[in-house]
C-alpha cells in the first residue's frame, strides 16, 4: 500500500500502477521479487513472509481492481516549446548551429547526441561545474536534453576560422595515445566519446587541464595527462583543432507510433503471444515505462526479447515509447 496504493495507483512517477494489471503476470513478478530474480531488497524481503496462496490473493485483489487512468499526454506542441526554448538559451554562447562564435566556447554542431546527453546530465546532476551550465540545466527536463542534443548533433560543423597557438606537427604526435578512444584525427565513431575535430582550442586547452587536475572527474584522463606539461598540452589542442570535423549521420528517428507497432505484437490488445506473460503497459506512469526500458537496454533487467528489442533504443526513443503508453487508455 506505501507504494502501490489500496487502489493500485502508485505513489511515485517511477512506481508502476498494478490496478487491473493482469493476474498472470502479477503473479510471476510477485514470485521472482521473492525469489530474488528481480532484485529489489524491499519487495524481496516483504513476500518472503507470504506463502504460495497469500501471493496469489494480492496478485488477485490488484488485477481486479479497475485500471488507473492516464495522465494527461504529452503532446508535440509541448516537445518543440520546450526544444526551442532550450535553443534559445544556448544559442547565445553556442551559436544558433552550434557553432560557437568565440574563443573558449566548445561547439557542438555535428557532436555525437548521446556524448552530448550525457555531458548535459552531468551538468544538470552538478557532476560537471560551470555557473551558467548549472543554472541553464536547472529549468531543462530529460526530454528538453533530447531534442536539443538530436537538434546540435544534425548540425553541419565548420572548420576553425582562426589559427590556434600551438604546434600542430608536436600536437599529433603527443595525440597518439588519444586515438584510442578519440578516433583518427579527432573522429570518434563511439557516440559516447567527444569528436574532438574542428574543436575551438581554448576549450579543448581548458578541458584537457581539468581532466589533468580533476576537477572533470574521469579517471582515465586524469591519468593519462597526469605527466603531460601544459604546453604541450596546448600543441595536442592546436592538432585537433585544425582537423576537418564531420557531421555524424543522423538517421530519421521512429515515431513512437512506429515503435509501438513493434511493441503491441506482444503487449497489444491482439497480441496473443504463446508461452509469454506479459504485463498490460497502457497508462502506466511514463518515468517508470522509462526506466524500466532503460534497464532492459541496459541489462540491468533480464528477459532475453525485451533486451534484444531496448537494444537499438536510444534515450530519446525511449522517452517517445513512455509518452506514447502512458498517455493511452487502460483497457
Amino acid at each position: 500500500m506505501n507504494c502501490h496504493g489500496l487502489d493500485g495507483r502508485s505513489a511515485g512517477a517511477d512506481i508502476p500502477h498494478l490496478a487491473g494489471q493482469r493476474l498472470e503476470y502479477l503473479q510471476l513478478a510477485l514470485k521472482e521479487y521473492r525469489s530474488g530474480a528481480r532484485p529489489h531488497a524491499a519487495l524481496q524481503q516483504l513476500f518472503s513472509q507470504l506463502d504460495e496462496a497469500q501471493l496469489a490473493n494480492v496478485a488477485a485483489y490488484y488485477a481486479g481492481l479497475p485500471r488507473i487512468a492516464p495522465a494527461a499526454p504529452v503532446t508535440t506542441a509541448d516537445l518543440e516549446k520546450a526544444r526551442d526554448a532550450a535553443k534559445s538559451v544556448c544559442a547565445s554562447c553556442h551559436g544558433d548551429d552550434g557553432n560557437a562564435p568565440q574563443a573558449g566556447v566548445p561547439n557542438l554542431a555535428g557532436q555525437h547526441r548521446d556524448y552530448l546527453i550525457a555531458a548535459m546530465q552531468a551538468y544538470k546532476e552538478g557532476r560537471r561545474k560551470h555557473p551558467v551550465m548549472d543554472a541553464q540545466f536547472s529549468q531543462i527536463d530529460t526530454l528538453g536534453m533530447q531534442h536539443l542534443a538530436a537538434y546540435y548533433a544534425a548540425q553541419p560543423a565548420r572548420p576553425l576560422a582562426r589559427k590556434p597557438s600551438g604546434d600542430v606537427a608536436q600536437g599529433e604526435r603527443l595525440s597518439a595515445g588519444c586515438g584510442t578512444c578519440h578516433g583518427l584525427k579527432g573522429h570518434t565513431l563511439n557516440a559516447e566519446t567527444p569528436a574532438l575535430a574542428g574543436q575551438d582550442p581554448q576549450y579543448l586547452l581548458a578541458a584537457l587541464k581539468a581532466y589533468r587536475d580533476g576537477s572533470r572527474a574521469h579517471a582515465e584522463m586524469r591519468e593519462m595527462l597526469a605527466a603531460v606539461k601544459e604546453s604541450d598540452l596546448v600543441h595536442i589542442a592546436a592538432f585537433y583543432a585544425v582537423q576537418t570535423p564531420s557531421a555524424e549521420p543522423v538517421k530519421a528517428a521512429l515515431t513512437a507510433t512506429e515503435w509501438a507497432e513493434r511493441c503491441d505484437r506482444c503487449h497489444g490488445p491482439a497480441a496473443t503471444p504463446a508461452n509469454m506473460v506479459v504485463p498490460y503497459i497502457e497508462a502506466q506512469p511514463r518515468s517508470y515505462l522509462a526506466r524500466v526500458l532503460r534497464a532492459y537496454r541496459d541489462g540491468h533487467r533480464h528477459q532475453s526479447a525485451m533486451h534484444a528489442m531496448g537494444m537499438p533504443l536510444t534515450d530519446a526513443d525511449i522517452e517517445a515509447i513512455a509518452d506514447y503508453y502512458a498517455a493511452l487508455p487502460p483497457r
